[in-house]
């Protein structure tokens, strides 16, 4: 065993680094790189080296040999030896990676959970290495990438921001340049194209100036399925067919099938429907041969949308139907997931129930709350997807639907219209109640406490509600309210869902809703008062339930769920919430805190 001298941890470290470097760039000299790295660790025989080893040969058999299997195989051996100091150490490192190669397969459950946990560690650290920074970076943006790639789109643009940030304090242009692709992308899915390309041509410039040949050839792909959506069709193809043959060359095989799929859908687009096929079926070849199920989803839902625009109706079934299947894929795969974690964690719990018998009581009540909050993220982390995947089968029950009608106009009879309207709004209701439970789900996850102004509050309430406030004619007054600390998204819920009812369910020509404010003993009380159609004293437990609607669904929409998620904000934060009537007729909602929620002036 060779001494660990200052000279060969420092160039150890640094061999990391390009290693590093030369992956994210698809650059295949970094087998050269790992080699050298290894020499040391096996000179050296040092633990935490030896694993570094394990996470670079994962980070090269996921971005260079498209193997991910392999780098996920890897990866989790090497975390199952870490421990203690050398989990703090590195296995951020090795959790980055291995949410990479799960997104990159398509398990985006498990590619979620490793960012998270990369994630957690490190904003658990009290001060970061300028490293640990650029990698906390890349977590805010691979989840943002995550989420919004997903379709879940929660938090996926604050995500990007914060790693937007990091990276311009670090001068990090090529993980910049990224940012702004996938800022294009959100807007893209928006269909605000002009602002999606003017992104990419902020990403372009990065590129260019820092000399990336893959990020170059990463924005003109990108850049190029845009340009055809805005017209500009010889610029757009130029663009794709340089990245095409550039990832061709380099042996990239995920970026070669993307770019393939990105032509066969601008090719669709120029309505040139036989070159948009060529190409969409070589990147289902590719994309078969990675067994990539996310990639291969989409490419089934383009596949059955181009056969539905030619006519062929068998074909365009054929392939919604293993679309579907995709779905109930990874739908099934994340239930799967999910029961055997919770399993396990029930058997282990077990085990340490009887070892705590020992221990004092106190203990044993910290340790299962810890337990209890742990399972319960990840039963939401399982919500978000399983809402999700209910959610696309209702989008094509409702989309074959509207064609159906369409291509019967002549045929239907008055009954059979009212029969599709009848279809469509419970396709709608059901669409309403998914994203319902979604909000109620992400009630009490991580809060965000901070300083408060319920006014300010209020006046952003009034701009989200302007239609309505306009078409009822209403009026909103509320007196001073002090600074509270609270979770901010949460008293927009609070407060508009209170707002929204005290309108909707009124019969006068001006709904009018009165806030005030009380400061008592034992603590402080919001005061809601709306001259609406009142609720009736023996209904007012029931209003609290979820999907308790107390009124017919022809009078008024929404799901029953509104005042649910009020209920539930307020109690996160110690609180209660109850319902009077008001002197003039209408509805008082009474909101009780404790003084602690009053931020210190």
């Amino acid at each position: 065993m060779h001494r660990i001298t200052t000279e060969l941890i420092n160039e150890f470290e640094q061999l990391v680094a390009e290693t590093e470097r030369q992956c994210d760039r698809r650059n295949p000299d970094a087998l050269k790189t790992i080699a050298r790295a290894e020499e040391i660790a096996n000179a050296t025989e040092d633990l935490r080296q030896l694993n570094l080893i394990s996470y670079l040969h994962a980070y090269y058999e996921c971005f260079i040999n498209n193997n991910y299997d392999r780098a996920i195989r890897e990866l989790n051996n090497a975390l199952s030896t870490l421990s203690g100091n050398d989990y703090k150490a590195i296995g951020y490192k090795l959790l980055m990676t291995l949410g990479n190669s799960y997104q990159l397969k398509g398990d985006l459950f498990s590619s979620q959970e490793s960012y998270l946990k990369g994630l957690t560690s490190l904003e658990a650290k009290p001060k970061l290495s300028e490293s640990e920074e650029i990698f906390l970076a890349s977590f805010y943006y691979n989840l943002s990438v995550l989420l919004s790639s997903s379709e879940l789109k929660i938090e996926s643009e604050e995500y990007l921001e914060k790693a937007i940030e990091l990276y311009k304090k670090r001068d990090k242009k090529f993980q910049l340049s990224k940012c702004y692709m996938a800022y294009a992308q959100l807007y893209e899915r928006r269909e605000d194209f002009n602002r999606a390309i003017e992104y990419l041509n902020n990403a372009l410039l990065l590129v260019q100036e820092s000399n990336e040949p893959y990020s170059l050839a990463l924005a003109k792909a990108n850049l190029g399925l845009l340009l055809v959506k805005t017209n500009q069709n010889e610029k757009s193809f130029s663009y794709l067919k340089d990245a095409l043959a550039f990832f061709e060359t380099n042996n990239m095989l995920f970026e070669f099938g993307m770019v393939k799929f990105e032509l066969g859908q601008a090719y669709y687009y120029i309505s040139q429907f036989e070159n948009a096929l060529d190409y969409i079926n070589e990147a289902e070849k590719v994309m078969l041969s990675l067994d990539n199920k996310k990639e291969l989803a989409d490419i089934y839902k383009f596949k059955a949308q181009l056969f539905s625009q030619q006519g062929n109706h068998a074909l365009a079934f054929d392939y919604q139907g293993r679309y579907v299947e995709s779905l109930k894929f990874f739908f099934d795969n994340e239930k799967n997931n999910a029961l055997t974690r919770a399993k396990k964690e029930f058997e282990t719990e077990l085990k340490e129930k009887e070892s705590k018998l020992l221990r004092e009581k106190n203990e044993e009540i910290q340790e299962y709350v810890h337990k209890l909050e742990r399972s319960n993220n990840e039963l939401k982390q399982f919500a978000h997807v399983a809402s999700h995947d209910l959610r696309e089968p209702l989008r094509m029950i409702m989309g074959y639907t509207s064609l159906l009608k369409k291509s019967m106009k002549e045929k239907l009879s008055e009954q059979d219209i009212e029969f599709f309207g009848f279809v469509q709004d419970g396709g709608k209701r059901m669409d309403q109640l998914i994203q319902d439970l979604l909000r109620l789900a992400k009630v009490d996850a991580n809060p965000i406490i901070e300083k408060i102004k319920p006014n300010n509050i209020v006046e952003e309430i009034k701009l989200n509600l302007d239609v309505l406030i306009k078409e009822k004619n209403a009026v909103i007054e509320m007196v001073q309210i002090p600074v509270i600390l609270a979770d901010r998204a949460q008293m927009i819920q609070l407060f508009q869902n209170l707002i929204a009812n005290g309108i909707k369910y009124n019969r006068n020509e001006t709904p009018l809703i009165k806030i005030s404010f009380l400061e008592k003993k034992d603590g402080i009380e919001i005061q809601v008062v709306d001259n609406g159609i009142g609720i009736p004293k023996h209904l007012r437990e029931e209003a609290f339930q979820i999907f308790r609607r107390l009124h017919k669904h022809s009078d008024t929409t929404g799901s029953g769920i509104g005042l649910s998620i009020c209920k539930k904000i307020v109690e996160s934060m110690g609180g209660k919430i109850s319902i009077e009537d008001a002197l003039d007729g209408g509805t008082v909602f009474r909101i009780l805190f404790d003084k602690d929620v009053l931020a210190e002036p």
